[in-house]
């Protein structure tokens, strides 16, 4: 299917994602709904995989009641997210209809990754390697969930169908990469590669941090869009990770935030 162009120029990432999700329908059997209409875009996978797909992306500054019944029609009884422009009056209507705050995000991008360089040269006890086999892909849900406070189950639950194309020599779409230090996993990041190159997933354990770790997987993935000949990279960060995904290039395209019923 063809997911929807209007929704790139707002968030290029999410529309990446969708195109992930295109690219892994058939292996697993997931069909895809979507609606565009009055700028706002409906999506949501069936049978429901997961709440981090099922999304109504807001594209304007207000929004009605008719609007919010659509959206709640649309996904019927699947747990969704909404998704909107930082905008102090919107977030008001939400809430007063009973949507529940959940977080402030950035839609970031990195223009013209091709002419820079990324070097983060790294020290004789580290090495990164690629998710390529069921040990590495171990680790790498290990480092997700405990970077993230969730479960191995939760996080099997948002990614564990990914895991047959993650270790498919052939893919060049989806894949994940583990830093370890002394030979212990400790840092992760992914890419989805599509019409954009989305880096995902950025993650450290808790004992590494500090160290600055997510800065040395970003320099690898940016090098691995390079060699895809990709002249942009995006993606969507917290409060918390833009501070490190400025440091290598990324500005702040929009603001966010997200509300959960």
């Amino acid at each position: 299917m063809e997911i929807d162009r209007h929704l790139e120029q707002h968030d290029p990432s999410r529309y990446t994602v969708y195109q992930m999700l295109d690219y892994a329908k058939d292996i697993q059997k997931i069909k895809l709904i979507q609606k565009f209409s009055k700028d706002v875009y409906l999506f949501r996978t069936k049978p429901f995989v997961n709440s981090l797909y099922n999304y109504a992306q807001v594209m304007k500054k207000n929004l009605l009641e008719k609007d919010l019944v659509e959206i709640k029609d649309f996904f019927g009884k699947d747990t969704f997210r909404i998704k909107i422009p930082e905008n102090e009056k919107l977030k008001e209507f939400l809430l007063s209809q009973g949507l529940k705050f959940k977080d402030i995000g950035s839609v970031m991008v990195n223009d013209n990754i091709n002419k820079k360089e990324y070097n983060s040269p790294l020290a004789e006890n580290l090495k990164i390697f690629p998710v390529n086999n069921e040990k590495t892909l171990k680790d790498y849900k290990s480092i997700f969930s405990e970077a993230f406070d969730c479960s191995l189950e939760d996080t099997n639950k948002k990614f564990g169908f990914l895991d047959e194309i993650i270790l498919d020599p052939k893919n060049n779409h989806v894949n994940v990469f583990v830093l370890h230090e002394n030979n212990i996993p400790a840092s992760t990041g992914a890419y989805y590669a599509f019409d954009n190159f989305s880096i995902e997933n950025i993650g450290t354990r808790k004992i590494f941090r500090r160290k600055g770790y997510a800065y040395k997987i970003m320099n690898h993935l940016l090098r691995e869009a390079q060699k895809l000949k990709y002249n942009q990279a995006c993606l969507v960060a917290s409060e918390s990770g833009s501070k490190v995904y400025k440091k290598v290039g990324f500005k702040i395209l929009t603001k966010t935030n997200t509300f959960i019923p």
